[in-house]
């Protein structure tokens, strides 16, 4: 037996300035592809042979482009085309957050799974592993066997995930059945800070999800709390049950009925992560604590959300302070592409002046800085080999107790093992400001204190600050909703 994969991630901020072109994703082909996927062994143990596609792990942005994205497809394709008579079965890894440039129907997810199906037929085994953070509809799970998201919020079980629906995949192919996953849309928008896995009522959801699976008449069960960075008619929360056998369709359907009555009850229950404050309030008590270090995150220019890391608003926050209570700062970091290929050729050592800031709206007004570089190196480990553009260059400003990182690629840190690659010892700084939304789990382990900063930008946390066209209503929480709502989600 044989099984193609491929993998195609992005989460689509169509608030944010940057495009997601080829040069903004990471790219592998053959066995590298297969490797990244952490899925090779469960199929080699079982003789069942890999095609790979393509691997295509692009991080948050903007909207992809539409070449970038039909490059992807079309690989996809000629990989599946070309092998066709050999294989029995699709492994992918689908996000669910993407928008594409002019495509229709926007989403290069459904895009892939709908030409795919016009290749294979109807009945060809697809198995789909997803984000929680991606929007379905009942014709992206039609065209699918199985489809399970991660539990987890941050993503602490992505390996894990992936494993355990390969396991699922091999057995479906060695005891092969017929299948069909039931779908519910759940009328609920709700960001990711709002839906963290160790807070309720995700708790009691993941836990409600776990017992489901535990019948041995349930294959999986999942709950996609979505996307909201753009608008669009498949936005909102989903929940995914697969039989083990077409023979438990009837209850699987049951279960899926009970999953949604059971979080659309909990609606109000969703709230923000950890400790969170309007700006000016926020970096007050993140100054003024007296542990350390403390991060603070600049939560509306959320790289980990899409968007492009341009704000420099907190560092004018710090500048303005007339006291900083003995305390050591560092900016981590700030995207201004005007100025980063002037950093790249400074040494450590150099002195430096600049306006720092793209200048494009109120959030990345220009300001002007002086000070050393003090450090290079990379955001991280994957842009080792593409320091052109994921070089991470630290100043220490003069006459403040401020360093900046400065970067050319949006990207979040949100790992301890980050600073290390870009030569910068956070332990140093009192106060780490970050671009996240929820402080990840690594920062919370070495911090008495996180604070969320309520700031403006393309990740606005304030949800019932968005406009939404293209939603199906009603939607919670721009809606007021019956319990039960819609007569399609009694059947499947």
């Amino acid at each position: 037996m044989k099984v193609l994969v491929g993998h195609f991630n992005s989460e689509s901020n169509e608030h944010a300035y940057q495009k997601m072109g080829f040069e903004n994703f990471i790219f592998k082909y053959g066995e590298d592809s297969i490797d990244a996927m952490g899925i090779r062994d469960i199929f080699e143990n079982n003789n069942i042979g890999i095609i790979p596609s393509i691997y295509a792990n692009g991080h948050p942005g903007g909207l992809v482009t539409k070449d970038a994205f039909d490059f992807i497809l079309t690989r996809i394709l000629h990989t599946l085309k070309k092998n066709l008579s050999e294989i029995d079965g699709i492994f992918l890894y689908l996000h669910g957050a993407s928008k594409v440039e002019d495509l229709e129907g926007d989403s290069g997810e459904h895009k892939i799974l709908e030409e795919i199906r016009k290749i294979t037929g109807p009945y060809l085994p697809i198995a789909v592993v997803m984000d929680p953070h991606g929007n379905l509809s009942e014709q992206f799970i039609a065209n699918t066997t199985i489809v399970r998201c991660y539990r987890h919020s941050p993503h602490t079980d992505i390996l894990e995930t992936h494993r355990k629906v390969a396991k699922l995949f091999v057995d479906l192919l060695k005891n092969k059945r017929y299948l069909t996953p039931v779908y519910r849309k759940v009328p609920i928008i709700i960001g990711g800070e709002k839906s963290v896995s160790t807070d309720e009522p995700m708790v009691s959801i993941n836990k409600y999800l776990d017992e489901a699976e535990k019948d041995e008449r349930i294959l999986s069960a999942s709950f996609h709390i979505g996307y909201l960075r753009h608008d669009g008619d498949k936005l909102g929360c989903s929940v995914v049950v697969v039989p083990c056998d077409e023979k438990h369709k009837e209850y699987a359907n049951e279960t899926a009925d009970k999953i949604y009555d059971f979080v659309l009850a909990r609606r109000y229950q969703f709230h923000y992560h950890g400790i969170v404050d309007e700006p000016d309030k926020a970096l007050e008590r993140a100054i003024n604590y007296q542990g350390r270090p403390v991060f603070l995150t600049d939560s509306g220019d959320n790289c980990g959300a899409g968007a492009d890391g341009y704000s420099n608003y907190v560092l004018r926050q710090c500048l303005d302070l007339k006291d900083y209570n003995n305390k050591t700062i560092l900016i981590a970091g700030i995207v201004d592409q005007q100025i980063y290929p002037v950093l790249l050729k400074k040494d450590v050592g150099e002195k430096v002046g600049l306006d720092l800031g793209m200048g494009l709206d109120k959030q990345s007004t220009k300001v002007h800085i002086k000070g050393t570089v003090i450090s290079r190196g990379v955001v991280g480990k994957d842009y080792i080999k593409r320091p052109d553009i994921g070089s991470a260059i630290t100043i220490k400003l003069d006459n403040y107790p401020i360093s900046v990182i400065v970067l050319g690629e949006s990207v979040s840190y949100t790992e301890l093992e980050q600073f290390k690659y870009s030569n910068v010892d956070i332990l140093q700084y009192d106060v780490i400001v970050v671009k996240q939304g929820y402080i990840s789990p690594d920062f919370q382990a070495i911090s008495p204190f996180c604070i969320m900063s309520l700031t403006d930008g393309p990740t606005n946390q304030r949800t019932e600050k968005l406009v939404f066209k293209r939603i199906k209503r009603p939607m919670f929480p721009y809606d007021n909703i019956d319990y039960r709502i819609e007569e399609s989600n009694v059947n499947s």
